[in-house]
């Protein structure tokens, strides 16, 4: 009999262990605003949305199981007939709670430490990105002066700053788990520069710094020195909106200074961003300021209408492939918009900045 019971107590303990090593994760919720019958859907392809699962509202809820690989992965729920009811959670082993809000915001995820984290960072970050949001809507979405327009990019730029310390700090704090893995291969270069990554990656544990992301997060940044500061830049070739050839290179030697800005008609904050480049280059271009823009458009007709809508005066080219644009790539930009300073010889000065700092170092080198 002791046999016995000794025998179920061993099946019981390969039962729980099995348990506590399982992959799988639930996720349980409510949903304000939609009904009974109507669809959520599920993905993880942050880019486009495209979904990989859908889950049936039902008495107001709704739960749904699933598999998680090895490393954290970010994904989204989100309401088939309303978009901006959604929320952002991270795939994890675990119970996940998800309450689906009406309200832009105000959806929450909890019950594993790593959603835990993730929300405790979205309500710190939350705050600045609504003051960024109010700023740019008063000096884009009104008449305002030129003057009045320079102190909001002002303070939208330190707010940007305050975002990408928040962001730091907390990976830097979640260094040694899943958390700060995944803020550290998420958040790109504009918050996490490249000397921090590589700071921080140094405190991973072992098996997390194998990993192919944190690999290729190597790789790319050993890539990305070819196209640093002080780098010259490789000459590339795209169309124009004509369809000719253009040569960065031929735009580049016209000029004392060349701001290479990379964009798209899709980008909200890169059309923000257009009347004080469009300020910068008329108080500049005849003391040797020149731009180019690289658009990361597919499609052709948005680019065009968003030049013409935009009253763009400096050249443009695109070869229309999206993220896997050629000098993107060389490049390695991951966010836009960004811009790349360089001289009458492509020489890199600064790459990065934006308004004030950007107009500053401008007006400073071509005073020189």
């Amino acid at each position: 009999m002791k046999a016995f019971l000794t025998s179920i107590s061993f099946s019981l303990l390969a039962l729980l262990l099995v348990g506590c090593q399982s992959n799988t994760y639930k996720l349980m919720g409510t949903a304000e605003g939609l009904e009974d019958g109507d669809t959520l859907l599920l993905t993880d392809n942050m880019l486009d949305g495209t979904p990989s699962d859908t889950i049936i509202i039902e008495k107001g809820a709704f739960s749904f199981k699933g598999e998680a690989d090895k490393e954290t992965a970010l994904c989204m729920i989100y309401s088939a007939k309303q978009n901006e009811i959604n929320a952002a959670f991270i795939r994890e082993p675990g119970e996940i709670t998800i309450k689906l809000s009406a309200t832009p915001g105000a959806s929450r995820v909890s019950g594993t430490p790593c959603n835990e984290e993730w929300q405790r960072l979205n309500d710190s970050v939350m705050v600045i990105g609504k003051e960024i949001n109010r700023i740019a809507e008063n000096i884009y979405g009104n008449n305002v002066t030129q003057e009045k327009q320079q102190q909001g990019m002002n303070e939208i730029e330190k707010l940007n700053k305050r975002f990408a310390k928040v962001v730091v700090e907390t990976t830097e704090k979640n260094i040694d788990n899943e958390f700060g893995y995944f803020l550290l291969t998420y958040y790109p270069e504009e918050l996490i520069d490249n000397e921090t990554r590589l700071r921080l990656i140094e405190k991973l544990s072992d098996e997390r710094r194998q990993r192919d992301a944190i690999k290729q997060i190597e790789a790319s940044i050993r890539q990305s020195s070819k196209t640093a500061e002080g780098a010259t830049i490789p000459n590339f070739a795209q169309a124009t909106p004509e369809g000719d050839e253009l040569s960065i290179m031929t735009e580049v030697s016209k000029n004392k200074i060349t701001i290479i800005d990379f964009w798209a008609s899709w980008c909200g904050p890169c059309r923000q961003e257009m009347p004080f480049m469009l300020a910068l280059y008329a108080d500049n271009k005849d003391r040797g300021l020149g731009i180019v823009g690289v658009s990361l458009d597919k499609d052709k007709d948005a680019w065009l209408n968003a030049i013409k809508t935009l009253k763009l005066p400096w050249p443009q080219m695109s070869d229309l492939k999206y993220w896997d644009n050629a000098a993107a790539k060389a490049f390695n930009i991951n966010s836009i918009p960004h811009t790349v300073v360089v001289d009458q010889k492509g020489k890199i000065l600064r790459r990065g900045l934006r308004g004030e700092e950007l107009k500053q170092f401008i007006e400073s080198e071509l005073a020189k």
